[in-house]
């Protein structure tokens, strides 16, 4: 199997993946203040600003903008940690449940509808590669043969 052949294909598909417009709502929904508000859900509805900003892999300082926007709202509060008075904790408050809720919903909904598309074999398949993938990131370390 030439993997290199594959992968000239695959990046041929991801070329024309942002034009698609599911493609761009799903990712929009993935980012900014509506991840943040999935990752709390997420985890009992309340976490550290840092394990965000390491989750998203962005800086700290976008994180306090994004939760900056999202305390103005009301959508979540920001609180000492009673353990460690040097750490803050970050809640989802009832209001922001409610609006998580229907953001979880509407991704749903999408994914759904999109690996309906596909048939009941190939979703499985589809879902049960990306998990694959996941799994094989987590575990390996990429050495180039050229650096970049």
């Amino acid at each position: 199997m030439n993997y290199y052949t594959l992968a000239r294909e695959w990046m041929e598909l991801r070329t024309d993946m942002p034009q698609m417009r599911e493609n761009r709502q799903l990712s929009k929904m993935m980012q900014g203040e509506i991840y943040v508000l999935i990752y709390l859900a997420m985890n009992g509805n309340q976490a550290y600003p840092k394990d965000i900003s390491t989750r998203m892999s962005v800086s700290s300082a976008r994180i306090a903008k994004i939760l900056n926007c999202l305390e103005e709202t009301e959508i979540i509060t920001r609180t000492k940690d009673p353990n460690n008075s040097r750490q803050t904790i970050v809640t989802l408050t009832e209001k922001g449940a409610a609006i998580t809720r229907k953001h979880q919903q509407a991704i749903l909904d999408r994914m759904a509808w999109m690996l309906e598309l596909l048939g009941p074999e190939d979703a499985k398949e589809y879902v049960r590669l990306q998990k694959k993938l996941t799994e094989c990131f987590q575990k390996a370390t990429f050495h180039p043969q050229e650096g970049y």
